[in-house]
């Protein structure tokens, strides 16, 4: 009977004891979860990017984040430069076709509107290696802002959503 009662409690304890692991393992996941974003703040514009990003260099771009399997990059242009240039934009749907135009784009990307911004997605073939693009344009005040993500064109459907969720994101100090 005694041997009973000890096997009965040995299992309660490793029941025990294996749901204790389980929960202490659930709020580790789950506390990491809460950390694998940052906030990038430049030139006025705040951003939200997963944690995989790194902060990098590129000529002419105002931010610009690499990760393993791609890009994030913002471009502040003034409004005020871009009519100098000669380009007649009077809006971020007329200057995202007209960054469309400029950059010869394949494929006549279709021109949308999403919550406070515009945006377009596309597929290059970059040094024989195909990448996906999904671009933003934003209207503040005296500027547009072309904020643009990019990846491996086979991680695309992967990666949309949190491209999506990084634009969502976007705002801008007053």
């Amino acid at each position: 009977m005694k041997k009973i009662m000890l096997r009965e409690n040995r299992t309660k304890y490793r029941l025990v004891l294996s749901l204790l692991l389980t929960f202490i393992l659930l709020l580790s996941l789950t506390a990491c979860g809460e950390e694998q974003e940052q906030v990038v703040k430049s030139e006025g514009m705040c951003i939200t990017l997963s944690k995989e990003y790194q902060k990098s260099t590129l000529a002419n771009a105002t931010w610009y984040y690499t990760s393993p399997d791609g890009l994030a990059m913002g471009i502040k242009s003034s409004k005020d430069d871009i009519e100098k240039s000669g380009l007649e934009v009077s809006s971020a749907q007329d200057y995202a076709e007209a960054y469309i135009k400029a950059n010869s784009i394949p494929g006549s990307p279709k021109v949308r509107t999403r919550n406070d911004y515009t945006y377009f997605q596309y597929s290059r073939k970059v040094s024989g290696t195909d990448y996906s693009y999904y671009s933003c344009i934003y209207d503040h005040g005296d500027y547009y802002w072309l904020v643009t993500f990019a990846c491996y064109k086979e991680l695309y459907n992967e990666y949309k959503a949190d491209f999506v969720n990084s634009s969502n994101s976007v705002t801008f100090e007053e």
